[in-house]
């Protein structure tokens, strides 16, 4: 089994690096109903999100052993996957009430700040912001697909609330 997985992710990494030389990154595919990703971005962000998730928060506790380090490049990868799927998430499907801009800060390894509005992920901005959601980074796989809630995690909202728990009741990154 391990000798299988390893040749798989070796011939996934293979053909992320063919992609990415080519025009074909870009090319914009739809994987079921998470919008439309560069090539590039599916191959790499969907599989790093995929394994990072499931062997840190459903097959380590499972099997009761300690989850799997991270760095920060699989961070990067994994938060990027997540954050371009909610972007179409909200765009796809409006969070009622979701009127104004929200700031959503997920610090240490990997993390950075992204904006939101009723389009979805917003370019990086220093406008101002009705409610600035923070939370550990490392932490934002398990919420953000809804393994535990964000309400029990260690995500901080400041400004308004009320904002602030309309789009985070509706994450749920698959």
């Amino acid at each position: 089994m391990t000798a299988e997985y390893q040749r798989a992710g070796q011939h996934a990494t293979t053909l992320l690096d063919v992609v990415r030389r080519t025009p074909a990154a870009r090319l914009r595919v739809p994987p079921a109903d998470l919008g439309r990703h560069p090539l590039a971005l599916l191959i790499s962000g969907a599989l790093v999100f995929d394994h990072h998730t499931h062997l840190r928060h459903d097959m380590a506790p499972a099997l009761g052993r300690p989850a799997p380090p991270t760095d920060a490049d699989c961070m990067r990868a994994v938060l990027t996957w997540m954050i371009a799927v909610l972007s179409n998430q909200v765009a796809q499907a409006p969070v009622a009430g979701l009127d104004a801009r929200v700031a959503l800060t997920l610090t240490g390894s990997g993390g950075g700040t992204w904006w939101f509005d009723e389009a979805g992920d917003l370019a990086p901005s220093d406008g101002t912001v009705a409610a600035h959601i923070t939370a550990p980074a490392l932490a934002f796989p398990d919420w953000g697909t809804q393994r535990s809630s964000w309400r029990d995690s260690e995500v901080t909202v400041t400004g308004d609330t009320e904002l602030a728990a309309r789009l985070l009741d509706t994450v749920n990154v698959i």
